[in-house]
C-alpha cells in the first residue's frame, strides 16, 4: 500500500518569510588593487542582497589582508559561521571556492556543518550549491584545485624571497624590530632614538648587569620598546643582544615555514640554506662590543650550567647574588636577614634546615663579604703597575670578551682604591667568591685576577 505524500498549501505571498542572507568576502594581501576589490565585493552583494524582493540582508561578513588557508585568524568568517549557528542566516553566498577558503579540510567542515544545518553556499563563479545533489561532488573537486593553487602561490612566494636572500636583499619588517626604519628603497636606517636604548642595554648588559635586571630597569624608567610599552622581559634583551644586525651585519633565513596551510615557522637549525651579508647597513653597536656580548652571554651559560644556577644576578640591588660559593659542599650561598635586624648575612644553601642541613658552614655577614671585596680590589690597585702588562696583553687578545675586560680593569683601577665597597663596580668585574669560613675567602675576578683574603 502506496501513503501518498502530503501536500500542504503554500501561505499567501504576502505573508510569505524573507530569506534571510549573508555574503561572505575576503582578500588576501592589504595591497591597494586588492583592498579595492574588497570594496567592491562589500558594495557587490550589499546591492545583490538588498534588490531581491525574497531576500534580506543577514549581514556582509568580511576579512581584509588574511590569507584563506586557515580560519582561526579570520574573524568575519567565525562571525558568519556563529550567526549560521544561531539561526541567523538561511543562505550564504560569496565569489568563489577560493575566497571562502583554500583549505580543503575547511571547505568541506564548514559547507556540511552548514548543509546540516539546512543553510545551502552558494559559489558564483562555480555557479555551485552545496544543496544540490551534484554540488558537494563538484565542490570536493574545486576546493581541492584551490588548495593545490594556494600551495602553488606559497611555493612561488618562498622562492621569491629565497631569491632575493641570494642576492642580498633583506625582507624585514622595521615595526617590530627596534632601533631600525626603512627609507623609500626598503634600505635599513637608523632610528636615533630607539638606538639610544639598544645601546644602553648593550652597555648594561657588559657592565654586568643581568637578562631580568636590565628589563626590570627598562621598565621603572618606563622606557617605550617597539610597540611602544614598556613591556620588557629577559627573552626580548637576549633575542636583541643575539641580533647580528646591531654590527652592522644581516642573517637571512633564521626561521621557514613548514606547512603552508597552518603557517607554522620554525628555527631553522640547518635545514635550509642562510644567506649573511656584511656591513649590509650602519651598525649601532661596534662589531667589537658585539662580538664581546655573544662571549659574555656563553661565559654566563656555562658558569650557571656549572654551578646549577638559572640566573647570575637578582633584584636585590646586591652584586653577590648567585656569586657566593660554598668552600666545603660547593652549594651556593643564599641571602637571608636575621629575625627582627635589618642586617643580612649569607648562608650556605645546603646548611639550610629545609635541605635537611647537611653542610656545617657557618653564616657570613653581608658586610664581612664587602670588606674582603674591598681588601681585594684594593690589593690589585696597590699591584696595578705588575698587571698592567697582563692586562695590556689582554687587550690585544683575538678574544673579543678578553679585550673588554683588559680595559675595564686598566680604566677601573686608575680610580684608585676603594672605602666601601660599590654594587656597580662589585657586579662588572666579580667572577664568584669561595667561603671557607666566616672571615677566609677565594675571590675570583672576571679578569683571571685571584685574591686569598682573610678579615
Amino acid at each position: 500500500m502506496v501513503i501518498p505524500a502530503s501536500q500542504t498549501k503554500k501561505s499567501a505571498e504576502g505573508t510569505k518569510k524573507k530569506t534571510r542572507v549573508a555574503a561572505y568576502c575576503r582578500v588576501s594581501t592589504e595591497q591597494e588593487e586588492q583592498l579595492g576589490s574588497f570594496e567592491n565585493q562589500v558594495s557587490y552583494y550589499t546591492e545583490l542582497i538588498n534588490k531581491n524582493p525574497n531576500w534580506e540582508m543577514a549581514g556582509i561578513f568580511s576579512d581584509e589582508g588574511i590569507s584563506g588557508t586557515g580560519t582561526k585568524k579570520r574573524q568575519g568568517f567565525q562571525n558568519l559561521i556563529r550567526a549560521c549557528r544561531e539561526g541567523k542566516v538561511d543562505r550564504v553566498i560569496t565569489k568563489s571556492i577560493s575566497r571562502f577558503a583554500r583549505n580543503t579540510a575547511d571547505c568541506l567542515r564548514y559547507s556540511r556543518e552548514l548543509k546540516d544545518l539546512g543553510i545551502p553556499i552558494y559559489f558564483e563563479k562555480e555557479k555551485i550549491d552545496t544543496m544540490a545533489a551534484s554540488g558537494e561532488l563538484l565542490f570536493t573537486i574545486l576546493s581541492s584545485l584551490a588548495q593545490e593553487e594556494s600551495r602553488n602561490i606559497s611555493e612561488n612566494t618562498t622562492w621569491g624571497i629565497r631569491s632575493k636572500f641570494k642576492r642580498g636583499q633583506p625582507m624585514l619588517n622595521t615595526e617590530r624590530f627596534m632601533g631600525y626604519d626603512k627609507d623609500e628603497n626598503g634600505n635599513l636606517v637608523i632610528n636615533p632614538e630607539q638606538a639610544r636604548v639598544v645601546e644602553r642595554i648593550f652597555r648594561y648588559f657588559l657592565e654586568g648587569w643581568s637578562l631580568e635586571e636590565i628589563a626590570q630597569r627598562l621598565r621603572a624608567k618606563n622606557v617605550p620598546g617597539v610597540t611602544g610599552k614598556a613591556a620588557w622581559n629577559a627573552n626580548t634583551i637576549r633575542r636583541m643582544l643575539q641580533n647580528e644586525k646591531y654590527k652592522g651585519d644581516l642573517l637571512m633565513q633564521k626561521t621557514y615555514t613548514v606547512d603552508f596551510l597552518s603557517k607554522k615557522m620554525v628555527a631553522n637549525n640547518g635545514e635550509k640554506d642562510q644567506y649573511y651579508v656584511q656591513g649590509n647597513h650602519k651598525p649601532i653597536i661596534s662589531p667589537d662590543d658585539w662580538e664581546a656580548a655573544q662571549a659574555e652571554l656563553k661565559r654566563r651559560e656555562g658558569f650557571m650550567e656549572s654551578h646549577g644556577i638559572k640566573e647570575i644576578s637578582s633584584k636585590v640591588g646586591t652584586a653577590f647574588f648567585n656569586k657566593v660559593y660554598c668552600g666545603s659542599c660547593k652549594s651556593r650561598f643564599i641571602r637571608r636577614s636575621w629575625t627582627g635586624i635589618k642586617e643580612p648575612f649569607w648562608k650556605c644553601f645546603q646548611a639550610e634546615k629545609a635541605q635537611g642541613k647537611t653542610c656545617k658552614a657557618l653564616n657570613v655577614k653581608e658586610a664581612v663579604l664587602q670588606e674582603a671585596v674591598v681588601i681585594a680590589w684594593n690589593s690589585i690597585v696597590e699591584n696595578r703597575d705588575q698587571e698592567m702588562e697582563r692586562w695590556e696583553k689582554m687587550r690585544e687578545s683575538e678574544n673579543p670578551l678578553e679585550r673588554l675586560r683588559g680595559k675595564q680593569m686598566i680604566e677601573l683601577t686608575a680610580q684608585g682604591r676603594l672605602d666601601f665597597e660599590i654594587p656597580e663596580l662589585t657586579r662588572m668585574v666579580l667572577q664568584e667568591i669561595t667561603v671557607h669560613s666566616p672571615t677566609s675567602f677565594t675571590i675570583t675576578f672576571l679578569d683571571g685576577t685571584v685574591k686569598n683574603v682573610k678579615i
